[in-house]
Formats: structure tokens, C-alpha cells, sequence
């Protein structure tokens, strides 16, 4: 096979959305060296990325091995994209991807089933917390505040005289935010969501990372206690997305658009299941703490706490505690 020829490992919904489109040009958005990222004639984005990262929605895993990467092949922001006539190899630069023979990936989150027990939920939180306080040895992004999460969701957190500037004000607006979700007090949602979104530094922000887990989290609450979550899961989705766009980067707005329909990395669904679900073969709750955490600086520990908090709304009204 040429160095310069890939194949497409799995490829999400999205990216099929793309592939049997119109769209049959566009242009490298960003470029990294496990990921290139596209921009498409409607403003939408999908991914080409290195074996080594995890399923999504708009992803295409290739075969390009964790020894090479993308940035060695002369691709830059700007270099154009395109589909070959018959739809089965998609081009960027001197790069071929052939689609041939992609596995369509499916979200886990779309087949949720065999939900647990309040207690076990519970008890799971517990251990997850644990867990945090035991392999955070450098904090950073959001990491100061899971052992902070009871007070948080209960709008009693006060902040540590210590607490860097990203999280003091995160603190601040999910400390509102949680209490709000239960009372469904949607212009405290706005002004919790408007302070979150875009806060810290990175491709996606601290805030757009605790958003995003925090609505995968309640997309399984709103189905299993419809009737507490899915109002409150609806107006928090629908803020995101209204507010998204002004405050925050192209990359992170698709991270939260797609969270806020109910889908995500494979790693952040992975994790949501592992908390909600009875465990399956190899998707065991610490394995996916840590398969998420390893995430970029401080992305995954962000989503961690994201999907926790709604965990913690979820056990909380069950057993009518906070």
C-alpha cells in the first residue's frame, strides 16, 4: 500500500451524512498530528484521524498507524478536500482515504438499556470520586472541583481562596447551573450556560467540556425520569446551541452541538453507560474514567465531571437527597 493511501477504519453518521451528500469539496480546517479536521461548504466539520483516536459521530479512524502522523504529509489549513466521483475515496492534499471497506460506528448511547439501581448510581459516583482524588496529581481544568460536587449541585459550593481564575468562575456558574436544572429556571440556565461556554483555554475550553459531558449525562436522566429531566435536558440543549456559536470555536460548537442531540466520542458515551448501566465485557467503570481522562491536558477530566454532575442530579432526585 502507498504511505500516501489509507483505509477508513469506521466512519460515524455524520461523516456517512457527508460522504452521500452534495458536498463533494471542502477545504483542511485545522490540522494536527492525529487529526485533520474538515470544514464543508455548509460550515460543517468532520474528522480524519490517526488509528489511535476514539469513534464519533463525524470521525473517520483511519489505518495511519501511531508511529506516523498527519502533520508529515505537506497538508495545511486551507488545502483542499474532495470525494471522487463514485463516492468510496475522499482526498486531502496528496492523502487518499478509501471508504470502502469503513465499519459504520454506531453510538452506545442509542442502545441504553439495563439501567441501575439509584444506589448502585450512587456508589459509583463514589468510587469515580475516589478514583479522581487518586490519579489527579497535576490538576488542571476542572479538576479541583469533583470533590466539590455535592455542594455544587446543591448551590451551597463556596470557592477555595486558592482556586485558579477558569475554575473559580466554572465554580461560580455550575453551582448556579445544577440547582436550575431542577427548577427548570430557564434565565438562570441562560446566565449559567453564558458564563460557561467558551471559558479557558484549548480547542475546547473547560466549560464546553463540563457542558458537553453534563448533557450526554442527562440525555440518559431525561429517559429514565422523564418526567424531572427531559424539560430541563431540553432547555439546556437548546440554550447551548443558541448560545454556542458567539462564545466559543468552531471545533468545541460541534463537540457541544452534537452533545446536546444526545451523542459524543465514543469514550464520553462509554463513560455515561459505565455510570447509568449494568457493566458489559470491557467496558468496566474505572476503564473508562481512564480511557476518557487520558483526553488531551484536561478535556477529559472536564467531561468526567460534566457526566458525574448529572449523575448526581439523577441519584440525588431518586433518593430524595439534596
Amino acid at each position: 500500500m502507498s504511505p500516501n493511501h489509507l483505509e477508513a477504519v469506521s466512519i460515524g453518521p455524520s461523516a456517512i451524512q457527508y460522504q452521500n451528500s452534495d458536498m463533494k469539496t471542502g477545504k483542511v480546517h485545522t490540522l494536527f498530528r492525529r487529526v485533520i479536521n474538515i470544514v464543508w461548504p455548509d460550515g460543517s466539520l468532520s474528522s480524519i484521524s490517526r488509528v489511535d483516536v476514539s469513534n464519533g459521530p463525524a470521525n473517520i479512524v483511519t489505518s495511519l498507524p501511531v508511529t506516523s502522523d498527519f502533520t508529515h504529509y505537506s497538508i495545511e489549513p486551507g488545502t483542499l478536500v474532495w470525494m471522487d466521483t463514485n463516492q468510496t475515496t475522499l482526498y486531502i492534499g496528496c492523502i487518499s482515504v478509501s471508504l470502502t471497506n469503513a465499519t459504520p460506528w454506531r453510538s452506545p448511547l442509542a442502545h441504553f438499556r439495563d439501567p441501575l439501581p439509584s444506589s448502585q448510581v450512587k456508589a459509583n459516583l463514589e468510587e469515580l470520586g475516589r478514583w479522581v482524588t487518586l490519579n489527579s496529581i497535576n490538576p488542571s481544568g476542572l479538576v479541583q472541583l469533583f470533590p466539590s460536587l455535592e455542594s455544587l449541585r446543591n448551590g451551597t459550593y463556596l470557592p477555595p481562596t486558592n482556586t485558579d481564575p477558569v475554575t473559580h468562575l466554572a465554580g461560580q456558574a455550575i453551582n448556579s447551573l445544577l440547582p436550575t436544572l431542577r427548577t427548570v429556571d430557564r434565565t438562570s440556565i441562560k446566565e449559567s450556560v453564558s458564563s460557561l461556554i467558551g471559558l479557558g483555554p484549548g480547542l475546547t475550553p473547560s466549560g464546553d467540556d463540563y457542558l458537553a459531558g453534563l448533557l450526554l449525562s442527562l440525555t440518559v436522566s431525561s429517559q429514565l425520569m422523564p418526567e424531572f429531566f427531559e424539560l430541563a435536558h431540553r432547555d439546556l440543549s437548546n440554550t447551548v446551541i443558541e448560545l454556542a456559536p458567539r462564545l466559543t470555536n468552531d471545533l468545541s460548537y460541534q463537540m457541544l452541538v452534537f452533545a446536546a442531540r444526545g451523542t459524543g466520542s465514543e469514550l464520553m458515551e462509554n463513560m455515561v453507560l459505565a455510570l447509568f448501566c449494568a457493566p458489559k465485557t470491557g467496558n468496566s467503570l474505572l476503564q473508562s474514567a481512564v480511557d476518557l481522562s487520558a483526553i488531551g491536558a484536561s478535556s477529559g477530566f472536564d467531561q468526567l465531571l460534566g457526566i458525574m454532575s448529572g449523575a448526581s442530579l439523577y441519584s440525588a432526585c431518586l433518593l430524595g437527597t439534596g
